[in-house]
């Protein structure tokens, strides 16, 4: 090539190339920071918080079809497990219909933390957690025919039929199963959907349905009206041809929920009821939390009382969709998963973990959780945050609860409206979401640089490193780092990658153990990663530039991972000191 200045370009357009491709840093799952506390003093929080106060304001405007601002009421929380700040942001639009409706009217006329609204779905939430604080989940992987009679019944009888087109396998779905969606059969029986109890059979044959005789076997004789019995559900349920085998793929149901709590109400000999009020409401002081009939005055209630199934009741399948609460309740709950106050922390952390994906890539199920994956943008490395979600609807009611454990923080949405706009509860968390989250990330990020980011030193054995944050990668960086004079930056990142030649960087995340001690003081592990960006970045069908969980603990040296560090942190909250405990050597912050 003889023209110099096109050999220049090309080269420059290589190393920018390489630059724009560079391997990203990979975090473990979880928190790349610690959880944020500073929910006062963050510039990110501050700014987010008054952002989402104006687009709020302006959406509470907007009388448009697809959002009904004069007719639909609607009240949100944020919360955290912080006892400095246990609510972040809170705000309440009472709808301009409800506020000038007749004095006589039932409910109340402006809604606030404390204003009843119904839940729907997100009733299931109660019903999981009632379960875990009185059974745990060691049960979960257990057949539910062990703990309900008429599906053993019906299992027997299956086996004997062969015919897996028309009978559940029973005997297959587990516990665990009905809680997280992946039983196979059918979502409802006569309750929800059953258009027999909607419509007439006149309208039926317009609509293209064969009309249905009055005395064919399968015509729901119970349902919204009269509802239907025990006998009566699992006459009809046994009818009813499965959707899929049990554990083939998350299929929403309701009725799994009414099982649920047959089945742990023959564990433990009491009513569902009256054990949720027992391990849940009693002990939150959720005073404003109805298993059922809850008091009109308490709540918002728009239009009709009757038309607004403020009144209306499940009947047995209460369980799946039942409840009353407010946002204020909410936050104590959402704080109360969060922080374990009623299960063993492994236990909450098994509680929230994903049991199945689903076929969209960012979105998977739990026990009863809508799981969304969201992809915070980092320029040069990845960051995921997995969001905990259950949303409700009955009647003129909306409900969502999301839970974010990488922060401690949650929020709910509760909407009352005669008609209320389709996804009003997710566009809300949306708006919400969009704020809130890429707030918290620098929130954490801002902390973590004031509490942890300078130069540590240990001058008898001259090891050092600095510790520092930077807004396009995860966790702390790990930088000059020396031990006994030597460069263990490259060192630790060759030894980890076996070949020489890398870029090396090193990331510090928080792996959440701690030990406390009685002054105060503690210590903290932090987990790093070795990574050489100078690897080209990729994302093939099979290869990945992200697989960090798999070289976690590769590299030890007489026992101890070189890849783990223990902060030491003065009852002040003031970091003393870093540890490497594979090199035997702790430096002071300076």
């Amino acid at each position: 090539m003889r023209n110099p200045t096109r050999r220049l370009l090309l080269l420059l357009a290589a190393v920018t190339a390489r630059t724009a491709l560079a391997a990203p840093n990979c975090p473990p799952l979880g928190p790349v920071f610690e959880k944020p506390r500073n929910f006062n003093s963050s510039a990110a929080i501050r700014s987010a918080l008054a952002n989402l106060t104006q687009a709020l304001t302006a959406r509470d405007q907007d009388n448009s079809a697809a959002v009904l601002a004069n007719t639909t009421s609607y009240s949100i929380e944020v919360f955290s497990t912080s006892g400095d700040t246990p609510v972040v942001f809170s705000w309440h639009h009472t709808a301009s219909a409800l506020a000038a409706s007749n004095s006589s009217a039932a409910g109340v006329k402006r809604v606030d933390s404390s204003t009843v609204y119904r839940l729907g779905s997100l009733t299931k939430v109660f019903a999981v957690y009632t379960w875990l604080a009185q059974d745990g989940d060691a049960k979960w992987n257990e057949p539910i025919t062990k703990y309900v009679p008429e599906l053993a019944a019906a299992a027997e009888r299956a086996k004997a039929e062969n015919d897996p087109v028309k009978n559940v396998p029973w005997q297959d779905v587990t516990i665990g199963a009905l809680a997280s969606q992946l039983s196979g059969a059918i979502r409802d029986y006569g309750l929800l959907g059953e258009l027999s109890q909607q419509i007439n059979q006149s309208t039926a044959v317009s609509l293209g349905l064969p009309p249905l005789n009055n005395s064919d076997p399968m015509l729901n004789p119970c349902g919204q009206w009269p509802l239907c019995n025990r006998t009566q559900f699992f006459d009809g349920l046994l009818q009813a041809y499965p959707s899929y085998a049990p554990f083939t793929t998350p299929a929403y149901t309701n009725t799994g929920f009414q099982i649920l709590a047959y089945a742990l109400e023959s564990i433990k000999g009491k009513s569902f009821k009256s054990m949720m009020q027992d391990s849940i409401l009693s002990p939150l002081g959720l005073n404003r939390t109805y298993y059922d009939s809850a008091p009109a005055e308490q709540g918002v209630i728009p239009g009709n009382v009757s038309d607004s199934t403020w009144y209306y009741q499940l009947g047995d399948e209460s369980p799946a969709g039942n409840m009353y609460s407010s946002v204020g309740d909410l936050s104590v709950l959402g704080r109360s998963i969060l922080g374990s106050s009623l299960l063993a922390p492994a236990l909450s952390r098994r509680w929230l973990k994903p049991a199945a994906l689903t076929s969209e890539p960012v979105a998977g199920v739990g026990y009863p959780w809508g799981i969304r994956r969201v992809i915070l943008p980092l320029a040069n490395g990845k960051r995921t945050v997995d969001a905990y979600n259950k949303a409700g609807r009955i009647g003129f009611y909306s409900s969502l609860i999301n839970l974010l454990p990488d922060y401690d923080v949650g929020f709910s949405v509760l909407i009352a409206g005669p008609a209320i706009p389709g996804n009003s509860n997710f566009n809300l968390a949306d708006l919400i979401g969009a704020r809130l989250l890429p707030a918290l990330e620098a929130a954490a990020r801002e902390q973590a640089n004031a509490k942890y980011a300078g130069d540590y030193r240990s001058a008898s054995t001259n090891s050092s490193l600095r510790l520092t944050t930077q807004d396009d990668r995860p966790g702390l960086g790990i930088e000059n780092w020396l031990s006994n004079g030597t460069d263990m930056q490259t060192t630790a990142v060759v030894l980890a990658a076996g070949y020489t030649g890398v870029q090396p960087s090193i990331r510090l995340y928080p792996t959440g153990l701690e030990t406390v001690r009685a002054d105060g003081s503690r210590s903290a592990a932090f987990k790093a990663t070795f990574e050489d960006v100078g690897l080209p970045a990729r994302n093939d069908m099979f290869s990945t530039d992200c697989g960090s969980w798999v070289t976690l603990t590769s590299v030890t040296y007489g026992t101890q991972s070189l890849d783990e560090f223990v902060f030491e942190i003065d009852k002040a909250g003031k970091v003393v000191s870093i540890e490497s405990p594979a090199l035997r050597v702790v430096m002071k912050k300076t």
